[in-house]
């Protein structure tokens, strides 16, 4: 994903800069993460772009995303350097200086 993409995932179902492969990954991960439901049509969308196996992937890893990031909230985890250089030149993240 480009520095541009990753900046326009916040309004990824106005933004031209995703095809309707990106589309279905996008709206299945939000349909994953915030309601925890993914409906028929969603995953009907997403069956046309990938098989089952592949599927299973996406999910584990939205789930694991899903984990780690509500680690990192609940302990108020530190970012380490490395992270804090290699992503100060993306436009969408402001984190905090260590």
């Amino acid at each position: 994903m480009t520095n541009d993409e990753l900046a326009a995932l916040a309004e990824w179902p106005s933004s031209e800069r995703f095809d309707a492969k990106d589309r279905a990954v996008l709206r299945f991960t939000d349909a994953l993460s915030e309601s925890n439901r993914v409906d028929d049509d969603v995953y009907s969308e997403l069956a046309n772009h990938f098989s089952d196996q592949e599927i299973m992937k996406l999910s584990f890893a939205v789930g694991l995303a899903g984990m780690v990031n509500r680690v990192h909230a609940t302990f108020k985890t530190a970012v380490d350097d490395m992270t804090i250089e290699r992503s100060s030149d993306t436009p969408f993240c402001a984190l905090p200086s260590t």
